[in-house]
């Protein structure tokens, strides 16, 4: 014989809907958007910060490779031997 199954779970209670015309629905408005543009600042910031000393510095190194490469092999693209 398997339990029976409760009919509501334990836990939180369900709250109710917020009606527009309610303080606590203007008040979750003002939050909501309020957030949303902090974290839109902070996120603009830290993008700011990894593309300026992760991504440039990389690309940099990169292409300095690129170059030493491309000066270690002669015009018929095979690599010098020591001079």
């Amino acid at each position: 014989m398997t339990p029976s199954v409760p009919s509501s779970r334990p836990g939180q209670t369900p709250s109710r809907p917020l009606r527009k015309g309610s303080i606590a629905f203007l008040v979750a408005v003002v939050v909501v958007t309020s957030m949303e543009n902090e974290v839109l600042i902070v996120g603009i910031f830290v993008s700011a910060g990894v593309l300026s000393y992760v991504v440039i510095p990389g690309l940099l190194v990169m292409w300095d490779r690129v170059l030493d490469h491309m000066g270690a092999t002669g015009e018929k693209g095979v690599e010098e031997q020591g001079k």
